[in-house]
């Protein structure tokens, strides 16, 4: 049985950062990712600062600019009705294809020689006082790891979140996250170098530029408001956005039907525990924050190093389990409850028909409170 001072559930952008920042003060580490990269998932695909902080800080931000990203600078929201408001951002951000960025950073993870178990599902955890028996399955058998501690990074939702008993488990939330990526050739004109959110009822949907001439359309639903498939919803979307609408030539309504379709259903946003049976969650498996703050991949990125950082404290300081979890608590909720009881805020308002358009008409005569509240969803 291989023994690990710490295994990590997932190899996504928290897990793979996790690992780095373990590895590189001295933790022997392993990772447990159950899909074979790359693969896409759900995910707006915009990197704002702190990801490219992070990226400096494990010096991969050189070798990421080889990904060829596309830079973003500005930020725009299109009303119902067609009109927009829009600002630059102050600071510098990119768009990528989750799937390359996942696949960059697991590959930075087996660079460092970093024990990566891949195609591999965790099947069962069992807890022994302070330490994890893990029964891992690769398709062909099981296997069976040890680790001093345990982390989960598996994203927003994972069949562990109920044999975990965890509080959201069985919530039937009714918001749907999709996303496609469509090809550049199918719109009429894009800017390039903005984020864009369209509004109807019922749903938001941000746009912004990728690599490999693809951009990515991906929003959130409620489905108490309408019960249209996902292309449906696009196609109601260009109906019900003027701005929306023009944005793409005819071709791109004779090419719906064979987009591929990526999405989560019944996303919770709720408070999650942060600590369940001794694992340490972070990235989404955390906290989900609403994608309209564009933030999703930086807290990951920004989790992965506070647990680094927490982890290293008790190895310093002697800490014992119950006095380390409550320090992870406390500094997480420290790090990251201002953001996502903004990002949460401003999606209720925009969810809500009568709340976005007082809220447009606001933001329309006082344009000074967009960079402010872009600020207010960004780490301090």
């Amino acid at each position: 049985m291989k023994k690990y001072d710490i295994a990590i559930i997932g190899g996504g952008p928290a897990g793979s950062a996790a690992a780095l920042y373990l590895n590189k003060v001295g933790f022997e580490v392993c990772v447990i990712e159950k899909k074979a990269f790359p693969r896409e998932t759900l995910c707006g695909e915009f990197l704002s600062k702190e990801v490219t902080q992070n990226l400096k800080e494990l010096k991969l931000f050189e070798k990421f600019l080889l990904l060829n990203p596309n830079p973003i600078n500005s930020f725009k929201f299109f009303y119902d009705n067609g009109k927009h408001i829009g600002v630059d951002l102050e600071f510098p951000a990119y768009g990528l294809k989750r799937g390359n960025f996942d696949n960059f950073l697991l590959n930075c993870v087996k660079e460092k020689g970093i024990t990566v178990f891949q195609p591999c599902e965790v099947r069962e955890i069992i807890r022994e006082g302070d330490s994890f028996t893990l029964f891992i399955d690769d398709g062909h058998s099981l296997h069976e790891i040890y680790s001093s501690k345990l982390i989960g990074a598996y994203g927003k939702q994972n069949i562990l979140d109920k044999s975990l008993s965890r509080n959201f488990a069985y919530n039937k939330s009714s918001l749907n996250g999709i996303k496609f990526h469509i090809d550049e050739s199918l719109f009429n004109k894009l800017d390039k170098k903005a984020i864009q959110i369209y509004s109807s009822k019922g749903i938001y949907c941000g746009i912004n530029y990728v690599d490999d001439n693809m951009v990515t359309v991906c929003f959130l639903e409620n489905r108490k408001e309408s019960k249209n498939n996902p292309r449906e919803q696009l196609r109601n979307l260009m109906r019900t956005n003027k701005s929306f609408g023009n944005l793409f030539n005819n071709n791109l309504e004779q090419s719906i039907d064979d987009l591929t379709l990526y999405g989560t259903g019944n996303i919770y946003f709720g408070n999650r525990e942060l600590v369940v049976n001794g694992i340490y969650m972070i990235g989404d498996s955390a906290a989900v924050i609403a994608p309209l703050a564009g933030d999703g991949i930086g807290m990951a990125l920004q989790s992965a190093e506070l647990i680094a950082e927490v982890f290293q404290m008790q190895r310093a300081s002697g800490m014992n389990s119950a006095e380390t979890e409550k320090f992870y608590i406390e500094e997480w909720t420290r790090t990251f409850r201002r953001r996502l009881f903004v990002a949460k805020l401003l999606q209720n308002i925009m969810l809500n028909n009568y709340s976005r358009k007082i809220g447009f008409l606001a933001l329309s005569n006082f344009i000074q409170l967009l960079p402010k509240i872009i600020r207010s969803t960004r780490s301090e």
